[in-house]
């Protein structure tokens, strides 16, 4: 529906109600059914018998025609012979019509080839094509086309039907008020749970009446508001067998009519979601319990999990973990749809955000012993290490370092940077003024308005210091380049206008990423309107205020008058830039006087707001899709963006990162786990098929497989690997493509890989599927994680000390280096929820800290260094471990042997910030008394 203003014709905002489930209407008869396929099959092959039996076959012409044949006389016989001629063309040109409907129908895309000259023939063929598949299909076309259906369904649509109320009480405070604006509706202070209506929570995507000859089709929604239309089948997923309005079902992917309502996954962009709350009159509200794992929308349109848990690792009782049947229980459903494995989706598409983030979860996690996150946390853990993307994260951090030393040797200044684009290629500088001769191996394109290198050039080397560490990533653009500005260039403030609640999370993005980047020395940002756990998150460079009008003094004095770019590239500590996020317009002086801080030219500050500020340079505006337009550099960008949800979980991530737990030791030994498989190092190094985890990640199989396939292989073999009890296919297709696959490529490359790994002994498969189902490894299979941990069982019930020695030494000799270490970026995102990240660390320092006592009472100092060095090859953060190694150094090599260890120590705190524990620093202090405030003050 539309409206005139103004000259032009704009779109009404969308009704709520048009989602409102209406009564089914009578099913279609069978008669009527076969009817229209009776009329297909009679001028299909009715016709042309017909037509054989009352004039004969059909006049084909035997050679071309003579002079005489085209000047002759027109008689009854040659009139009748054209007219035949014209009936079987006729006839066959339907036929064309009705097999281009039928192909439409089993092929990939679902709009039908246009036959030429199709008209009123097609259109038939189409109906009777529609009937013969699909019961119904054709009314409800017809009825979209005329307009009778549509008026119809939007007439039992608006009629909200409110269930019985069986308990009343006043509405919760944070339930009260509910964002109707976006669907068109008045806002209201009271609400009611629709329960009847199956679409209310979801997104959904209403199909339009056909234009001209296109036709709404799964794959057209899919590469629309998915991005990439070889996503339909979960769009097809998501409906198939659902009533629609007109009362049909939705049994095949390529046949939809117009007026369905079709549910979308959670990250499809520019639909509508449709409101869990009809209004209700003030004085009462319906209510209902929400049932553990059903999602509500919040006011910004988010999705919150409620009691969702994660499937961990079946490891037994005695690793404390959950067993085979929490993985056997999710296929019930299809994962995708379980609550579980629901990823958000603005950590998705996290991008240099995610980098920046999932880089700082990585190093608080090795600096120290953290406890395990609660289910919600890990699953934002699961979306932000397959949306995270590193490799240009790192590229722009070193291309910028560098580009201080590649301008010093070219003795020039650093370019007037104000934004950068970032490909899988190389980096990009967007430059005002233009500035031409750039330094090598630099080039310069449109006169000295950009500069590229590719990615080949780009230096290793990330020494050096970081000039431009206002570099913010504010989305991807079409041809998927991640587009940054730089705040401080803008001279002004930059105003994120548009959707309030996209803009907030937009600055939420920015925020983030000003104290997370790795292209960023010092600096120091202040917000305010914010989500206030991003404090908890990034609370050394980042604070949030009540009152930004209260801190601005602070910051006009922390703000210098000169350029800082300079101050910046020599490491004065006096250059630390600032930088403000607000999440809501400031009053007009607070504006002016952070606008005056803002318009001195590299004077290390930059502001950016969400909504609309006076005179702000750049003018930024988002839509309630995270669409994002940049009118200064003519782009449209997917927005980057942070809900308060997903601020929320990351901050139980990094708590729980950085709650230091110590490493069980004595009576309270880590437990062991239970894998079922049967086998040690001899059944290692015999097996036909190994699979090894505990160093860089190595599968070896008997067979060969193309070498582009090996990398999703060798993945799929490591999840199944570590989950001995079996997962049911649908659990390795949520985790293996977590952001969504097909059965027919699931199942693929499952059988590629059972190809691969070959049959056993018996004859039997390696990868093999039980009677319930679910894929596991056979028993000939060796693991070396399994091979370790059987070994560390049987060390803890030997007879003698000797026995024990022999079978731990044994044990830790299969290990290589860091866990599942050398596997590639952007996969392997089930770690998260697996959780062994810290169990097989745990387990591998209690082993080798066992060793290394049963050495040192043996008097053996050179036993336990060994013993000590082999589980430091897996967790080198381990401060129990270091302890053990300067201990036996001390006692083997004297004070010359400890000294080498503290300062190797040392070097590491000072690279990764590692926490020593009191007991380690006091242990220094005992045995090195001179080196041991160094060592503090180094921590």
């Amino acid at each position: 529906m539309t409206q005139q203003k103004a000259g032009r014709f704009v779109a009404s905002p969308p009704d709520p109600s048009r989602f409102n489930q209406p009564k089914p209407p009578e099913p279609r008869s069978a008669g009527q059914t076969a009817l229209a396929a009776l009329a297909l099959l009679l001028l299909v092959i009715g016709v042309p018998m017909a037509l054989w039996v009352l004039t004969g076959p059909p006049p084909l012409p035997s050679g071309w025609p003579s002079r005489e044949d085209l000047t002759a006389p027109i008689g009854v016989d040659a009139l009748l012979t054209v007219l035949r001629a014209v009936v079987w063309i006729a006839w066959l040109h339907f036929v064309v019509c009705v097999i281009a409907e039928m192909a439409s129908a089993v092929r990939g895309r679902g709009v039908p080839v246009a036959v030429p000259l199709g008209g009123g023939s097609q259109r038939l063929a189409r109906i009777l094509v529609s009937a013969l598949l699909l019961t119904g299909i054709a009314a409800g076309q017809a009825a979209a086309a005329t307009g009778h259906g549509s008026s119809a369904s939007t007439e039992n649509k608006s009629q909200v039907t409110i269930s019985a109320t069986t308990q009343q009480q006043p509405a919760p405070e944070e339930n009260a008020q509910v964002d109707h604006n976006r669907f068109g509706g008045a806002p209201t202070t009271t609400v009611a749970t629709n329960q009847n209506n199956p679409l209310a929570g979801k997104k959904v995507y209403t199909v339009k009446a056909p234009v001209g000859h296109h036709h709404d089709s799964l794959w057209d929604i899919a590469e629309k508001h998915l991005g990439d239309g070889r996503r339909y089948k979960e769009i097809y997923e998501l409906n198939k067998e659902r009533v629609q309005p007109d009362g049909s079902h939705l049994h095949l992917a390529r046949l939809i009519m117009p007026g369905w309502d079709l549910i979308m996954p959670e990250d499809a962009v520019g639909v509508s979601r449709v409101p869990l709350e009809t209004a209700t009159p003030p004085a009462t509200v319906t209510t209902h319990t929400e049932q553990p794992g059903n999602p509500t929308t919040t006011e910004s349109g988010s999705t919150v999990e409620q009691g969702a848990q994660t499937p961990t690792i079946q490891q037994g009782e005695e690793a404390g973990t959950t067993t085979a049947g929490d993985h056997h229980a999710v296929h019930a459903g299809d994962a995708q749809e379980d609550s579980r494995w629901r990823l958000p989706a603005d950590l998705l598409g996290g991008g240099l955000v995610g980098a920046g983030l999932l880089g700082l979860l990585l190093i608080e996690r090795y600096r120290r012993r953290g406890r395990d996150p609660e289910a919600t946390a890990t699953t934002a853990e699961v979306a932000l290490r397959v949306g995270a993307d590193p490799e240009r994260s790192d590229a722009l951090d070193r291309v910028m370092r560098a580009l201080v030393r590649q301008c010093e040797a070219a003795g020039q200044p650093l370019p007037p940077l104000f934004g950068a684009l970032v490909d899988d290629d190389g980096v990009e500088l967007l430059l005002a003024p233009a500035q031409g001769n750039p330094p090598p191996p630099w080039q310069d394109i449109d006169n000295g308005r950009r500069w590229r290198i590719s990615g080949t050039d780009i230096p290793t080397d990330r020494s050096g210091p970081a000039p431009f560490p206002a570099l913010v990533c504010l989305g991807r653009d079409e041809y998927d380049r991640d587009v940054l500005v730089d705040l401080e260039a803008a001279s002004g403030a930059l105003s994120l206008e548009g959707d309030p609640v996209v803009a907030r999370e937009v600055a939420t993005s920015v925020a983030v990423q000003l104290a997370t980047n790795p292209w960023t020395d010092m600096l120091r940002v202040t917000t305010s309107g914010l989500p206030e756990a991003i404090e908890d998150v990034l609370g050394e460079r980042l604070r949030v205020v009540d009152d930004i009008e209260a801190v601005i003094p602070d910051l006009e004095r922390g703000t210098v008058e000169t350029e800082v770019l300079a101050g910046r590239v020599s490491r004065s500590a006096d250059a630390a830039p600032q930088y403000v996020v607000l999440g809501a317009p400031p009053r007009e002086d607070t504006a002016n006087r952070l606008g005056a801080l803002a318009a001195r030219t590299r004077a290390g500050f930059g502001l950016m707001v969400a909504g609309a500020v006076p005179g702000a340079r750049w003018q930024l505006r988002v839509d309630e899709s995270g669409t994002l337009r940049i009118p200064a550099l003519g782009l449209t960008l997917s927005a980057s963006r942070l809900s308060e949800p997903t601020v929320d979980s990351l901050t139980e991530l990094l708590g729980a990162a950085r709650t230091p737990t110590p490493t069980p030791t004595g009576p309270s030994r880590v437990r062991l786990p239970s894998s079922g498989r049967i086998g040690d190092d001899s059944s290692w190094s015999t097996a036909t098929v190994r699979i090894g985890v505990l160093g860089p990640l190595d599968v070896r199989a008997p067979n060969r497989l193309e070498a582009e396939r090996v990398p999703l292989a060798t993945e799929i073999v490591a999840f199944l690997a570590l989950h001995p009890g079996g997962v049911h296919p649908s659990v390795l297709g949520a985790s293996v493509w977590p952001r969504g696959v097909t059965p027919e490529v699931r199942d693929g490359a499952v059988e590629r890989v059972r190809q691969w790994l070959g049959t056993d002994t018996v004859g039997g498969h390696h990868l093999r599927q039980d009677a319930s189902g679910r894929l596991m490894l056979g028993p000939e299979v060796a693991v070396d994680w399994d091979c370790f941990t059987e070994l560390a069982r049987r060390s803890r019930t030997a007879q003698t000390v000797r026995d024990e020695r022999e079978l731990l030494r044994r044990g830790l000799h299969l290990v290589r280096g860091a866990f599942l270490s050398g596997r590639p970026r952007g996969g392997y995102s089930w770690i998260a929820r697996v959780h062994l990240e810290r169990l097989v660390p745990d387990v591998v320092v209690d082993a080798s800290h066992r060793l290394w006592e049963l050495a040192m009472n043996a008097d053996d100092p050179a036993g336990a260094v060994s013993a000590v060095q082999a589980g430091l090859r897996l967790a080198d953060s381990s401060d129990l471990l270091w302890r053990d190694l300067l201990t036996a150094e001390f006692r083997y090599g004297g004070t010359a042997a400890a000294e080498r260890i503290v300062e190797a120590l040392g070097d590491r705190i000072q690279r990764y910030g590692l926490v020593l524990s009191p007991e380690t620093e006091a242990l220094i202090e005992d045995i090195l008394p001179a080196t041991a405030p160094r060592s503090r003050h180094a921590g």
